[in-house]
């Protein structure tokens, strides 16, 4: 009898696992999270910003408050100009005010920084304006 009510007892807890989402989530690797965002992110910015600028300077900034990630997605332009690394430092004062529980003020640090390595590599001028919404969207 105890060996029936050990399977049992598997089955419940395998059932439970699949079926209460917060907790199937914890289990999923962290490389696979990291995959599934930056895919996510990816895919936005296909969708809102990809190639709809003239000097292909279109970039997004995007933030899963469900993995604990983020993701900064450039178009070519900013991609053949600026290297990943450089981004660190948006990515860092962001995660940061995020952690402290502040995640609109995290967005808007994580801007200020963009927009200062932006501003060096394709300042603002009549022949480069800003030619996307500066918003946040919620999904």
């Amino acid at each position: 009898m105890g060996a029936v009510h050990l399977r049992s007892v598997k089955i419940f807890g395998t059932r439970l696992i699949l079926i209460w989402k917060p907790l199937l989530f914890l289990l999923i690797p962290p490389p696979i999270k990291k995959s599934r965002v930056r895919k996510r992110a990816i895919s936005l910015f296909r969708v809102s910003t990809d190639h709809r600028t003239v000097g292909r300077t279109g970039i997004l900034l995007y933030l899963s408050m469900r993995e604990h990630r983020a993701e900064i997605v450039a178009d070519e332009a900013i991609v053949a100009k600026v290297e990943p690394d450089v981004w660190g430092e948006a990515m860092v004062g962001m995660i940061d005010l995020v952690r402290a529980g502040t995640p609109g003020e995290g967005m808007a640090e994580a801007v200020r920084q963009m927009g200062i390595v932006l501003a060096e590599h394709f300042p603002k001028s009549d022949q480069n304006p800003n030619e996307l919404p500066d918003r946040l969207i919620e999904l």
